[in-house]
């Protein structure tokens, strides 16, 4: 399995970043990666909750469904359907909050195996880079949002110096 773990410390405190982080079906206001996105259950939060994403790369789009819920710190996320992610047998996302002094830590992890054996670990190589940067700005992206108040797309101005690679 690869996973890429990054964190952040954002200037807000835990509930509220944990209120951005669980507005599920808006995750297009956070992810420069994800022009649409929209729920697909009738729950809007919690475990169960599942949405749709449309990503900017190869047309991809992406079906999640919430599988951990501790409110105010931690999300698990799995991903359970998706189109033109080649060689990509599972994938998941997991955040984590922790507050100090106002401000809030966000450490979040992006998981996932490829099919076909020694071929998918060749692509599982080429992807890392491809997901690692996009992971990074997905983080950025929240931190922005949240300090700013300005909808994150392909094009904004975001502060990738600020994402470091959780111990």
């Amino acid at each position: 399995m690869s996973k890429i773990t990054r964190e952040v410390w954002i200037d807000a405190p835990q509930e509220q970043v944990w209120g951005i982080l669980a507005d599920f079906g808006n995750v297009y206001r956070i992810n420069p990666n994800v022009p649409k996105s929209y729920l697909t259950s009738e729950q809007t939060e919690g475990v169960g909750t599942t949405r749709h994403c449309d990503f900017n790369m190869m047309g991809a789009s992406v079906e999640e469904r919430i599988v951990g819920w501790q409110e105010n710190k931690a999300m698990q996320i799995n991903i359970y359907a998706w189109s033109n992610l080649p060689g990509v047998n599972s994938m998941g996302a997991e955040f984590e909050l922790e507050e100090e002094d106002g401000r809030t830590r966000l450490q979040g992890t992006l998981n996932y195996t490829m099919k076909y054996g020694p071929i998918g670990k060749i692509m599982d190589k080429m992807m890392t880079t491809q997901n690692t940067k996009a992971w990074e700005a997905f983080i950025a992206g929240i931190k922005h949002y949240i300090e700013t108040g300005e909808t994150v797309d392909s094009k904004a101005r975001l502060n990738l110096d600020a994402v470091a690679v959780a111990a």
